[in-house]
């Protein structure tokens, strides 16, 4: 896993003084290859002031589910301890442990990111549901990712901007809302293009399927070039090929200029490739044929360039967009019988457009007699 053996930092919140000071005493300094940086909170206010100020990888706290008050009957912090892992989801992007000696909320429900540990029989049940946080690999992969903004954005800012400060202020990036947004692209661009595993900056060569798509689409409400739009009820999907300069809503308007979508229909892979099987030959040429057929555009079907491959992501198997299967959508029509799936990331959205472009502007030339010109040889 490219982001092990971090050292991460784990908030625990547990508000018995006892009870905090032996879990201190008794949880790991290391697991799952990782170095843990325990830090004791013994307050759940605190604890959430503490998340709004400061980056943990992990959160562990205790949620009290059972303790009682001999005095004054249930303790007043119970129901204050289990809202403390909706506060600290509200808050920030972090994966979450909760413990308990007796029985969870009603309403809690356990996800890959959020467990419960049963603390009765001491630490194990604990160790158990953190080494399988650990080991998801997005606790280390979060830090990562923070550490490399850091870098990225610190590195852009000591080496270019303070070098061309006077120049580019001049220019107009003295606003700083205009210099966050510089900063921004310059980091994001990076921290995606760039190979995490390489010792020097180099872009990434080659991708897995699912870097393919941005999902949720970044834009809550506007259709962008390279949606991906499934009918609601099936597995039927189009990708979008309108410029999202014709479907952005402009200050002032209500809707966007283009009152119809050019989308894309799309078949599966398995089918295309039965009705255009492989050739025979052994494993390596099947393999090597398989890859012309996953190029873009796909060396596949007739006629050249016709069909654009797109790698399986979610419930949605591998596709191909035929771009002889070209229909508009109305605006109205897309709203009340599709969903928005996803949307192709830079460049892959750009591919797809001048694939399609290109198909629909070819040219055909007559052939030239070669005979005529074997002075050439």
């Amino acid at each position: 896993m490219i982001a092990s053996g971090a050292v991460l930092d784990i908030l625990l919140i547990e508000d018995d003084p006892e009870n905090l000071r032996l879990l201190m005493e008794s949880l790991p300094t290391s697991l799952a290859g990782h170095t843990l940086h325990w830090e004791p909170c013994g307050d759940f206010e605190e604890a959430v002031r503490s998340v709004m100020i400061r980056r943990y990888d992990l959160i562990v706290t205790d949620i009290y589910r059972d303790r009682k008050n001999k005095q004054k009957g249930a303790d007043p912090g119970d129901e204050r301890a289990r809202d403390i892992i909706q506060e600290i989801r509200s808050k920030r992007f972090c994966p979450v442990l909760a413990f308990t000696d007796g029985s969870a909320p009603q309403s809690f429900k356990e996800e890959p990111f959020l467990r419960l540990a049963d603390k009765s029989q001491g630490n194990k049940d604990i160790l158990v549901k953190l080494q399988e946080l650990l080991m998801t690999g997005i606790p280390a992969i979060a830090r990562r990712l923070h550490d490399e903004l850091d870098r990225t954005a610190g590195s852009y800012l000591w080496d270019f901007l303070e070098k061309n400060w006077i120049q580019l202020r001049d220019a107009g990036l003295g606003n700083p809302e205009v210099l966050e947004r510089i900063v921004r692209r310059r980091a994001s661009v990076q921290i995606g293009r760039l190979d995490p595993s390489a010792e020097d900056a180099e872009e990434l060569g080659s991708v897995e399927g699912v870097e393919f798509y941005i999902c949720p689409p970044i834009s809550p409400k506007e259709l962008r070039l390279g949606e991906l739009l499934r009918r609601r009820g099936s597995l039927d999907f189009r990708v979008v090929l309108t410029p999202h300069c014709h479907l952005a809503v402009q200050p002032k308007a209500t809707v966007p200029r283009a009152e119809f979508v050019l989308t894309v229909r799309t078949v599966t892979a398995t089918e295309l490739l039965k009705r255009h099987p492989l050739e025979a030959g052994t494993a390596e040429k099947k393999l090597r044929l398989l890859g012309r057929c996953l190029q873009s555009p796909a060396d596949l079907g007739q006629p050249n360039g016709r069909y654009w491959f797109l790698p399986q992501f979610l419930n949605m198997p591998d596709l191909y967009c035929d771009l002889l299967q070209v229909e508009s959508l109305e605006i109205g029509v897309i709203e009340k019988e599709y969903d928005r799936f996803a949307v192709l990331d830079t460049p892959f959205a750009e591919a797809l457009q001048s694939c399609f472009t290109g198909f629909y502007s070819d040219v055909g030339l007559p052939t030239l007699i070669a005979d005529k010109f074997k002075h050439l040889l």
